[in-house]
């Protein structure tokens, strides 16, 4: 969808009256095969989508985060591009879901299902492919957490990410000192460089995960009082509307140790270092918009944050507070400009087929994303994928079409390297087409997105919806768990 002036239209209408506008566009996109773009990746570290404070006509109950931030820059981010609301996680926890972002794969097949190992060896990631494939300069500065038990690159050795050259981060422990070196570091080298091919840099944050640090995990305490201490009064954030809820699921996990001052509190301190962020974007924005060539700006993040929703902390969840995350692309004069498209359904796996899309190379072998270059260039729309996959805690398994979302659980092994359970105990890797033959929790999650975006009432149970819940029992089945191809890991030092 697009919104102009406070009129908000369908995609569809969108294409109608816009044709005009966009003539010169299409244009100029086919001008541009002759010269590839630039490419800048941004992506953050647990960031909720509803997370930008232009997004207010589209996210308006209140209790949304975009009333209770100022984000100058990731609004003009979005004002100059296309901004995804139906964005999701491939898998809402920090390395699986970087793995997918930067090879196309979903991560049981990057071998990634888990933190804190690396990438199969067979499964090239996006710097090894243009490397093969295109003449890229290839630089990742900032947070991989994708090949091993180490967070950073360094430039050389058993740390450095193949197929990236590293530009070096100092501060490594927390997003509130490492961020500013990491945006820096990159508005330099957009702004001076002037070789004649074309760069890819990749631009690691690691805020808002510093809300991690803010309950004392594993000690039964927090680290603030439950009262309002600084006497914020309305400036704190209100108790999510599902913060309290009632209905079955298969996988636990709520934090029952705050109380609603606590909640508010929490969302406060993690909407301050939203408004970090938006400071390192708008220095990389502005190092883009010095220069006279075009560059194509994605931004997104690995997973979102439970911030109270569900009573829910951190990640991992099938949550859409967990699971869905930002995703915006940008380059005036390359594509449509201030466009919510809230139909789409997008994944963390597309941004790999893009990234390929506009640096004019073939996708990986087995790649599971679909290229967004259509979508947002202001072509004739193209037919897209009917719903969407993400995987998470080692054996969950979601399901997203255009109304409902359906999540299951197969029992875990508690052997990461063998997750899967046979009827007769023996724990083993996941083998294409054999979900029915591990064990599962017979719970489900079946959620009507567009009645209940809150995730309030899990349909599960209702015979009302029998038969949706065996079609989307049928899709994860037959479109995806038949498809996979599992991996293996190897750990990097």
């Amino acid at each position: 969808m697009t919104e102009r002036q406070g009129v908000t239209l369908n995609r569809r209408s969108f294409m109608k009256t816009s044709a005009a506008a966009l003539g010169a566009t299409a244009a100029s996109v086919a001008r541009a095969d002759t010269k590839r773009p630039n490419i800048l990746i941004i992506v953050t570290d647990q960031q909720n989508m509803d997370t930008i404070a232009a997004l207010k006509s589209h996210y308006k109950e209140p209790a949304w985060g975009c009333h209770w931030l100022r984000t100058p820059n990731l609004d003009r981010l979005v004002k100059r591009g296309v901004t995804f609301t139906e964005s999701h996680s491939a898998n809402p926890v920090c390395c699986p879901a970087r793995s997918a972002i930067f090879t196309g794969r979903m991560s049981i097949e990057t071998g990634i299902t888990y933190n804190n190992i690396g990438i199969d060896q067979n499964v090239p990631n996006m710097g090894q492919w243009l490397e093969e494939h295109g003449d890229y300069t290839r630089v990742y500065c900032g947070k991989w957490h994708a090949g091993g038990q180490w967070n950073y690159p360094e430039v050389s050795g058993p740390r450095k990410i193949p197929g990236f050259d590293t530009m070096p981060v100092g501060a490594r422990d927390t997003g509130d000192a490492a961020d500013y070196e990491v945006s820096s570091a990159v508005e330099a080298f957009v702004r001076n460089y002037r070789e004649p091919n074309p760069f890819l840099i990749v631009a690691g944050l690691m805020n808002p995960h510093d809300i991690c640090f803010w309950p004392d995990w594993g000690k039964d305490k927090v680290t603030t009082a439950p009262t309002d201490t600084f006497n914020l009064g309305d400036a704190l954030p209100p108790v999510p509307p599902n913060n309290v809820y009632n209905f079955r699921e298969p996988k636990g996990g709520r934090y029952t140790k705050f109380n609603a001052m606590q909640w508010r509190n929490y969302a406060y301190d993690y909407y301050r270092m939203i408004e970090k962020i938006d400071g390192d974007v708008g220095r990389m924005l502005n190092a883009v918009e010095s220069r006279d060539d075009p560059t194509i700006i994605i931004f997104t993040s690995d997973h979102g944050e439970g911030l109270g929703r569900h009573s829910r902390v951190s990640k991992w969840h099938p949550y859409d507070e967990s699971v869905k995350v930002p995703f915006i692309i940008s380059c005036p004069g390359l594509m449509a400009e201030d466009v919510l498209d809230t139909d789409h359904l997008v994944s963390g796996v597309d941004v790999m087929a893009t990234v390929c899309d506009y640096a004019s190379v073939p996708q990986p072998p087995h790649c599971r994303g679909l290229s967004l270059r259509p979508l947002v260039s202001g072509d004739t729309p193209t037919p897209w994928r009917e719903h969407v996959y993400a995987e998470m805690q080692h054996t969950g398994r979601m399901v997203r079409t255009a109304r409902y979302k359906f999540v299951k659980f197969y029992r875990f092994s508690k052997k990461p390297d063998k997750p899967f359970l046979l009827a007769d105990g023996t724990a083993t890797q996941f083998v294409p087409g054999h979900g029915a033959d591990y064990q599962d929790i017979p719970v489900r999650l079946l959620f009507d997105m567009k009645k209940d975006p809150w995730e309030t009432r899990n349909l599960w149970g209702d015979p009302r919806y029998a038969d949706i819940l065996a079609e989307h029992e049928r899709i994860l089945r037959g479109e995806y768990e038949a498809k996979l191809i599992p991996g293996t890991h190897f750990d990097r030092n």
